[in-house]
């Protein structure tokens, strides 16, 4: 029963992991993405969803990992943005942009730490 309760916990962890980076993959591989009809917002809005698609995979991450993965979860967040970029490159009317890749690696670094400060002040009363 305890194999049973371990892989059920690790499902739980982990599942969601892998379904957001489905759902990114998924988001990669559209070929038209709506373009806004100011090129400021259309750009605001593009670079937002990079930094936020990936703030929720990095606090996935760090879910699935706890505090001592720390530093794995930053480097699969950050590997997962680069083969994004890459996977994008294929993609017909897609691009594989360094800012975006910066904008990817930026939400993954402030997600890991949102998810920290949220654990590190669950233990602090006020």
């Amino acid at each position: 029963m305890i194999e049973v309760d371990n892989l059920r916990s690790r499902v739980n962890r982990w599942l969601p992991v892998l379904l957001w980076m489905g759902f990114i993959f998924f988001l990669s591989s559209q070929s038209h993405l709506p373009c806004y009809p100011s090129p400021f917002i259309d750009l605001f809005f593009k670079k937002a969803a990079h930094l936020l698609e990936y703030v929720v995979l990095a606090i996935l991450l760090h879910r699935a990992m706890g505090d001592e993965g720390g530093w794995q979860a930053l480097l699969i967040g950050g590997l997962y943005a680069l083969s994004d970029e890459f996977h994008q490159s294929f993609v017909p009317g897609r691009t594989a942009e360094l800012l975006d890749l910066a904008f990817d690696i930026l939400g993954v670094v402030l997600g890991f730490y949102m998810a920290r400060m949220v654990i590190s002040s669950k233990g602090r009363s006020c």
